[in-house]
């Protein structure tokens, strides 16, 4: 796993680990040795972004190939389950840990 310049990852939720872990295993499955971690808790996010909190980050889609996009952002969702958001960008997936509360 490598960081975008400048990314801070330092205070990252306990349960952004789970997406971290999952994001490797899913790179390698579709052939990929790297993660790219384009922002955690750095940059300007929406209001509403869990991003401030340690709960959200992104990840680099243009070492992917086409479909393995997709593929990635399906995966990501199987291994992750309801409690986090995997939400495909226009140049990052964005997974956040957002519980469904009741």
């Amino acid at each position: 796993m490598r960081l975008k310049d400048g990314v801070i990852i330092a205070g990252l939720h306990i349960k952004m680990r789970p997406v971290l872990i999952a994001a490797e295993d899913v790179w390698r499955d579709l052939g990929r040795q790297e993660v790219v971690i384009t922002s955690a808790l750095d940059g300007c996010h929406s209001a509403a972004s869990l991003h401030p909190y340690g709960r959200a980050v992104d990840l680099r889609t243009r070492v992917l190939r086409g479909i393995d996009v997709a593929l990635a952002v399906d995966m990501l969702r199987e291994r992750l389950g309801d409690d986090y958001d995997v939400v495909l960008e226009p140049t990052h997936i964005h997974v956040e840990y957002d519980p469904e509360v009741e």
